[in-house]
């Protein structure tokens, strides 16, 4: 008798490996995913668990979970997802018709805000659902690029965007190095890269834009996105406009975003494709409901097509659809995010000018992009890391390191201050402000790697 991984005929079944494909899917689409699932077994409460474990790295709203979560309770969600016969059957892969129809009244209302009586509205027609954001960018870069064909993308940049368009499609990313990120791309840094590809013998197929700005919460102005459309339209390329965080703006003084679908007033072409997902507005991850928004009529009908390997359950649709539809519940919840988010924004800020830590003032977005290096052992990355290294054992912290964003600068960390409630908020603090005033005091040749910044009595 044969056992696992016994020889027989001189084999091994541990011999059989995995393609090349699956040997990529093995790389975590985040670098940081094993420190963040450390500290989803260990995290830290205030009465519970007060030496736990934090999680500052991933982009997620939980501040207003417990809104949606009270709104889904009612009665009439379950009515919503299991009484319609249809949720039980095969339909469009693109997404049911009715669920696109609310969707497509949603964005118009919150994001192309078409003028008083005007007749302008975004079309059902053009609306493709998917699971998540990043299942609906893996489909667009495999339906749209080849094999070995880059991404334009101004850094620093979500890290997980490498992931979404190489470990199917097998694309690209290059990064756009900025002068001024905060601002956004010039044509001529977009240029520039875009020759610099092309001496690498990498063809440019298609520019990717996010608006509001991950990491740094910072927003593009109308005229530096279709200043970069009108380019990447020279180049005879596509644009994918990512407006995941275009709901989560907290600053009202500064001007307010405006979305691609209005600053092209709906005029988007074959080339021009926007993006939103309830993951990040709404904090609901988990639900993996994605939308694009494109009048590519080929490029609909091939994810269609694609998306019969992982289009999102009737019942969900069902229940989101009711959710965009209900403008009373929607209004109030965006404010309270809005406000949340203000808030927590304004204490994490507030202590890192109490620690002389540079930061990039955010406007929208769920976190804070932070300049560390006065701390680094040594301006490199290799610094960066025993940094990271540091406050994630001896502070039991993680933060989203700048090199996973292809950030130039080493010692830039993001902030995800939306991950934690305001009380583990101040814990986190804390346990940053004691380490950064060690490190400060004594150097790095003082620094014991074993000390625990994370001890609550220390502070």
């Amino acid at each position: 008798m044969t056992t696992l991984g016994s020889e027989k005929n001189g084999t091994s079944t541990d011999d059989i490996t995995l393609s090349s494909r699956g040997m990529r899917a093995l790389v975590p689409s985040l670098p940081y995913f094993t420190s963040y699932f450390k500290a989803l077994v260990d995290p830290c409460d205030v009465e519970k668990n007060p030496e736990g474990r934090i999680a500052l790295c991933m982009a997620e709203n939980k501040l207003v979970q417990d809104e949606l979560s009270t709104r889904l309770q009612q009665t009439s969600v379950a009515s919503t997802a299991f009484s319609g016969l249809d949720n039980y059957c095969y339909n469009s892969m693109n997404g049911m018709f009715h669920v696109r129809e609310a969707i497509a009244g949603f964005l118009t209302r919150k994001f192309l805000q078409p003028a008083l009586g005007s007749d302008d509205a975004l079309q059902a027609d053009n609306v493709v659902l998917g699971s998540g954001a990043a299942g609906l960018l893996n489909w667009m870069f495999f339906s749209l690029c080849e094999e070995g064909e880059g991404c334009l993308i101004p850094a620093p940049y979500y890290a997980a965007f490498e992931s979404d368009m190489g470990i199917v499609a097998q694309c690209v990313p290059v990064p756009v190095q900025l002068s001024n990120p905060s601002d956004g791309p010039t044509t001529d840094e977009l240029e520039l890269a875009f020759s610099q590809a092309a001496e690498k013998n990498i063809k440019i197929k298609t520019l990717l834009l996010t608006n509001p700005t991950n990491p740094m919460g910072t927003i593009y102005s109308p005229e530096i996105i279709a200043n970069a459309i009108e380019w990447a339209r020279s180049r005879k390329l596509h644009t994918i406009v990512d407006e995941i965080y275009g709901l989560s703006v907290h600053d009202q003084t500064s001007a307010e975003f405006e979305s691609v679908t209005k600053t092209l007033n709906n005029q988007f072409g074959n080339d021009v494709h926007f993006l939103w997902a309830l993951s990040k507005d709404l904090g609901s991850s988990g639900f993996r409901f994605g939308i694009l928004y494109t009048q590519n009529e080929k490029l609909k009908a091939a994810i269609g097509n694609l998306n019969s390997f992982s289009c999102i359950s009737h019942p969900i649709q069902a229940v989101v659809a009711e959710i965009l539809s209900d403008e009373e519940f929607i209004d109030g919840f965006l404010e309270k995010s809005s406000n949340l988010l203000r808030s927590s924004y304004s204490i994490i800020t507030e202590a890192l000018e109490n620690m002389k830590i540079p930061f990039v003032p955010a406007k929208a977005g769920i976190f804070v992009y932070c300049d560390f290096s006065s701390l680094l052992p040594v301006q490199s990355f290799e610094g960066e890391a025993r940094f990271a290294a540091l406050v994630e054992e001896g502070a039991r912290i993680v933060m989203t390191p700048g090199k996973s964003q292809r950030d130039s600068k080493p010692g830039m960390f993001r902030i995800c201050y939306a991950w934690v409630n305001q009380e583990v908020l101040q814990i986190a603090i804390k346990r940053l402000t004691f380490l950064s005033t060690d490190i400060r005091k004594s150097g790095w040749e003082g620094i014991d790697d074993s000390k625990t910044y994370y001890k609550i009595d220390a502070y």
